[in-house]
């Protein structure tokens, strides 16, 4: 895991439920324009040209524990509604340069 000095990127893969690609893909794009999120870089935002229902965001955070924040503080205002148009729970990957 990186240490809290180590820029991390943070690649979020969320697939949405049959019928509701476009409310999905409105729930990532507002959740991403919207929400404060200290230690955020960049983010952008991606649309599978293999799977119209599959969507990621590939953010730059200035460290692993600033993006747990975020995620806490995301889940302690309650992220029902935007998960409600998913077909699973959002998966996420922390990753670090390797060369």
């Amino acid at each position: 895991m990186a240490t809290s000095t180590e820029q991390v990127t943070v690649l979020i893969e969320i697939h949405a439920r049959a019928g509701q690609e476009r409310q999905a893909r409105d729930g990532l794009l507002h959740a991403i324009e919207t929400s404060d999120k200290p230690g955020l870089i960049s983010s952008r935002q991606y649309a599978s040209l293999d799977d119209p229902g599959v969507f990621f965001a590939v953010q730059e955070w200035e460290s692993a524990e600033a993006f747990h924040r975020h995620m806490k503080d995301a889940a302690d205002s309650g992220m029902d509604e935007a998960i409600r148009v998913l077909s699973k729970a959002p998966r996420t990957a922390l990753l670090r340069a390797i060369g």
